[in-house]
């Protein structure tokens, strides 16, 4: 479980490799905070499990983002990771491509 992610023109890269749950909260965190960012890209191609400890840093990322969907796209999840953001609704709070 890890992070990898860079700053391009005021985009984060993020890159979530294993699983996205509270045991990478610091690191996750720290990959955002107190920067001046536009835009988060966040590309769940190498992560295979999420918890509810790992949704709830994706909705801390938002608010602190000013909960503007537009601003966090998530993209390259598995079907079994879609089906949870469709469960919790996370469509309707962040950009899905």
């Amino acid at each position: 479980m890890s992070i990898s992610s860079h700053v391009e023109n005021k985009t984060l890269h993020l890159q979530v490799i294993g699983a996205l749950t509270v045991d990478i909260f610091n690191e996750f965190e720290n990959a955002y905070a107190q920067k001046q960012l536009d835009h988060i890209i966040i590309d769940l191609l190498q992560c295979n499990h999420i918890d509810s400890g790992g949704l709830g840093m994706l909705l801390q990322m938002r608010d602190r983002m000013g909960q503007d969907a537009s601003k966090i796209t998530i993209k390259n999840m598995s079907q079994d990771i879609q089906k949870i953001f469709e469960v919790v609704r996370f469509e309707q709070l962040f950009k899905m491509a």
